[in-house]
This record gives structure tokens, C-alpha cells and sequence, in this order.
């Protein structure tokens, strides 16, 4: 009876351990595309084959004298590393092939799970051996002063103990394992698949030290010397501190590493909040400034029609010689004002102010560089779409293909925009021969301060998802075609 108790309390601990590998692996990797409605089901299977693979190595004798050597189990502390490397490559096999994901991300957190594991028990285990012994030396105390009851019920007192001492146990354990997965899952949850291959080193570098860590304790903890059983912990007495001390050192810098990897991608974003911002701040100077030379113009022009209109009156009532020097001198004056109208006329009328001055502006921009614009561009005023936003699209997606074009030999760019249903379509088309290589996160610039050109690229694809869509861009046949799609929003969601 007592056999099947503990039998049944281990696979119930180790089940619930298992539970704990699922919680983090949830909502950190996805299942694969043909399992998208049986996550039930996978995670079903992951307890079921891990469970029965412990079972059958710790239960079954058959599989007792093949990995251990005997039937009757572990004989030495080194004997359960092998099973403990099969046991955690068992998982990593099955995850591999259920889970969607880089294998870097999946193989670290299973063996991050299984090191999590390792060092908690390590960590608890001396402090409840102590335990243990102070309790049963206690009880022996007890039986050699006659204690009429203690003697009656040794046995059943001493087994009662190492109950309580068991579940005690786990129950601790399990908490102190659930609170660091779920310390690990909550920061590793904000960080997504945003980190780069140094960053996952640095994930990786204080689970492999953990792993080492538990390997060579399960090398040395205990062996048997003929037929007596030798600790570690007996023979040097300052072990008793010193491995619940390194494993929940290094337990805590596990946990550490995902807490700083947060806080340095925290900080990151908000750098990058801070470059659009003032991305921002630099296309509403301009447009400012675009507006200010508008405003301006017109305000000459008002200040000097007064004066036009009176050369104009002086010429038509001088007498003239000659009919041919009278039309010329009035022609010259005419063209004059209109060169002064022309100056402030915009090159694209979008239907929008604002689009008005951000496209004549490049186009302006263009002409100087030698770059023909093609605009088709109309401003969907049934969309609510914000003319800012807009703005921040077409600045930074037509002075990324101004950049372009002004490479090529023969260079141009079109600017074309419609609508198909809620749907507002925005390409942008230029001149372009070369390749496209990608950064990861977009396109890569081939200018030298790389840092801050791509946050052009990332301003357009905030706008783009403020109105739930998207960038998508494509190079073939000498010409680069980017396409902005934004969905039109109702009106009390427009800003």
C-alpha cells in the first residue's frame, strides 16, 4: 500500500510539472497551421508521452537495468543524468514537431523549463533533508526515553513523517517552480520575436550555466560504496549552504536575463517613440514652412496689387509711337505677375491643403534633382483618414523613391491613389535596377546613417496599422512599386 501511495504521489508531482512546461510554453509558441484547432489535443499529448516515458524508465524493470544497469533503479546520482538528457530531448522532439517556431526559441525553453526544474530542487532539497533528519532524530530521542506511545507507533509515526515531509515538498516546490516559470513567461511574453541572436545568447548563456550547474551536482550528490550509501553533503558538511545557494543564484539570474532583455526592448521602444515623434515634429515643420511661403506669397501679392493696377492704368494712357513697342512692354509686365501667381500655384490639386503642399513640395524637390512626378493623387475625404497621416506617407514614401531614382539613368516616379470600398490604395511607383535586400524589419537603406533612415520605414508602417493595414512592396522589371493600403475609419474613431 505504501508503494502505490508514493508511486501515485510522484507521477501526480511529475504530471503537474509537465503542466507547468505547457503554461509557459502557451501564448509563448503557437501550434503549427494544421494543428490551429487541436491545441487541446497537442498539449494532451505532450502530459501523456512525457508522463508515460517517466513512468516506464522510473517503474519498469525492464528499463531500470538497461539505463541504470539493475532493476532496482538509481544506484548513484550520476546514473539519472542520461535519462534526465533522453527525458528532455523527448519533449524537445515532440515540441519541434507539434509547435511553430525558430528552434532556437523552442530548444531554449524547454531545456530552460527542465533547468527551472532542476535547480528548485536543488535549491529546496538539502533545506527539507535537514528537515527530515532533525524531525526522525527527534522521534529516535523520543523512542530512548520510553516514550510508551512513540515506541508502540515507531514505524507508522516515521512513515506519517516522511508523508507530510513528501507533499510538504512538493507543494513548496511546485510553488516556487510556478512562480519563476511564471516570472519568465510574463517577460519573455513583452519581448515577443523581437530580439536578435545576441539577445538570445544572452537568454541562453545563464540556462546553459544552470544545466552545467545540475549535471555536475547530479554527478557528485551520492554514491554507494559497497553497501553503504555516501552524500555529499555528509562528508563536506558546507555543502549544506552552498548548493541551495548557487542553485537559487542561479535560478534568479534565469529570471534575471528575461527581466533586463524587457526592460533593454522597453527602453528600445522608447527610443524609437521618441525618433517618430520627432520624425513627426520635423514634417510638421516643414509643411509649416510650405504653408508660411504660401502665406507669404499671397500676402505680397495682396500688398502689391494696389501698385499693379496702377502701372497698368499709366500705360494705358500714355501715347505710344508705336502699337508693337506698346504691346510688348504690356506683355513683359503680364507675364511678369503671372511668373509671381505660378510661383505659389501647387503642382497637384489632391482635393487636401495639406496633401496639396506635401506632394507640390516634392515635386518641387524633384524638378531640381531632374526627376519627372507623375501625381494621380486624390485625397478620399469620405474616409476620415487624417491629411497628417497622409502626410507622413507620402514625405517618407516619396523621398524614398526620389533617393532611389536619383540612381538610376532613366528616373521617374508615378503617384497614383484609389479607393475599393473602405479600402484607401496608395502606389508609389520609381525607376529602379538594383537589389532589395532586407534588414529584417523592412527595407535596408543604403544611405550611411542607417539608424535613422529606417525609422522612415517604420513611421509609414505605424500610420499604415493606426488604420488596420499594411506596406507591401515588390522589384521587378527596373521598377519598384511600394503599396500603402489603410482601411477608412467611422467618424468618431477618426482623429
Amino acid at each position: 500500500m505504501k508503494e502505490v501511495f508514493d508511486i501515485v504521489i510522484d507521477l501526480v508531482e511529475h504530471l503537474l510539472k509537465r503542466c507547468l512546461i505547457i503554461y509557459l510554453l502557451h501564448g509563448l509558441l503557437a501550434v503549427k497551421q494544421r494543428y490551429i484547432r487541436r491545441e487541446r489535443l497537442v498539449e494532451a499529448g505532450f502530459l501523456i508521452i512525457t508522463t508515460s516515458y517517466y513512468a516506464a524508465v522510473n517503474y519498469l524493470p525492464v528499463l531500470k537495468k538497461l539505463l541504470y544497469g539493475n532493476e532496482e533503479g538509481i544506484v548513484e546520482s550520476r546514473g539519472s543524468i542520461f535519462p534526465m538528457f533522453l527525458s528532455m530531448l523527448v519533449m524537445l522532439a515532440y515540441c519541434l514537431y507539434f509547435y511553430d517556431g525558430k528552434r532556437r526559441r523552442i530548444s531554449y525553453l524547454i531545456f530552460t523549463a527542465y533547468t527551472i526544474n532542476e535547480l528548485t530542487m536543488f535549491t529546496l532539497h538539502t533545506f527539507f533533508t535537514l528537515l527530515f533528519r532533525v524531525t526522525s532524530d527527534l522521534m529516535l530521542r523520543l523512542a530512548m526515553d520510553a516514550n510508551e506511545f512513540i515506541l508502540k507507533n515507531f514505524v507508522i509515526i516515521l512513515y506519517v513523517i516522511q508523508i507530510l515531509w513528501n507533499l510538504s515538498f512538493q507543494v513548496v516546490f511546485l510553488l516556487v517552480y510556478y512562480y519563476s516559470v511564471k516570472a519568465l513567461k510574463n517577460n519573455l511574453s513583452y519581448v515577443g520575436k523581437k530580439i536578435n541572436r545576441v539577445q538570445e545568447l544572452f537568454l541562453a548563456v545563464p540556462s546553459a550555466m544552470g544545466l552545467c550547474l545540475c549535471i555536475l551536482l547530479r554527478s557528485i550528490l551520492y554514491a554507494y560504496h559497497g553497501k553503504q550509501i555516501r552524500f555529499l553533503i555528509d562528508e563536506y558538511p558546507e555543502t549544506n549552504v552552498l548548493i541551495p545557494l548557487v542553485s537559487s543564484l542561479s535560478l534568479l539570474l534565469i529570471i534575471l536575463s528575461a527581466v533586463i532583455l524587457k526592460k533593454l526592448v522597453e527602453s528600445s521602444e522608447n527610443e524609437v517613440l521618441v525618433e517618430v515623434y520627432q520624425n513627426r515634429l520635423n514634417d510638421m515643420e516643414e509643411h509649416m514652412k510650405d504653408v508660411e511661403h504660401l502665406y507669404d506669397g499671397i500676402r505680397g501679392i495682396r500688398h502689391d496689387m494696389k501698385n499693379h493696377v496702377a502701372d497698368l492704368e499709366i500705360l494705358l494712357k500714355q501715347n505710344h509711337t508705336s502699337d508693337g513697342e506698346y504691346k510688348i512692354e504690356m506683355q513683359k509686365y503680364l507675364d511678369g505677375m503671372c511668373n509671381t501667381m505660378e510661383e505659389l500655384d501647387m503642382s497637384c490639386n489632391t482635393g487636401n491643403p495639406v496633401t496639396d503642399v506635401v506632394i507640390s513640395r516634392k515635386i518641387r524637390k524633384a524638378g531640381e534633382e531632374k526627376v519627372p512626378i507623375e501625381c494621380n493623387f486624390i485625397y478620399p475625404s469620405a474616409l476620415n483618414i487624417s491629411a497628417f497621416d497622409l502626410s507622413i506617407l507620402l514625405n517618407n514614401g516619396l523621398d524614398n523613391a526620389l533617393e532611389a531614382s536619383e540612381k538610376e539613368q532613366k528616373p521617374y516616379i508615378c503617384l497614383d491613389s484609389y479607393v475599393r470600398e473602405r479600402m484607401f490604395f496608395i502606389e508609389i511607383r520609381n525607376a529602379f535596377t538594383g537589389n532589395l535586400p532586407e534588414n529584417g524589419e523592412g527595407l535596408h537603406t543604403t544611405k550611411s546613417d542607417a539608424a535613422l533612415h529606417g525609422m522612415g520605414m517604420k513611421n509609414m508602417k505605424r500610420c499604415a496599422e493606426k488604420y488596420y493595414g499594411a506596406l507591401k512592396w515588390k522589384s521587378s522589371n527596373g521598377e519598384f512599386l511600394l503599396t500603402i493600403m489603410l482601411q477608412g475609419m467611422e467618424e468618431k474613431y477618426a482623429k
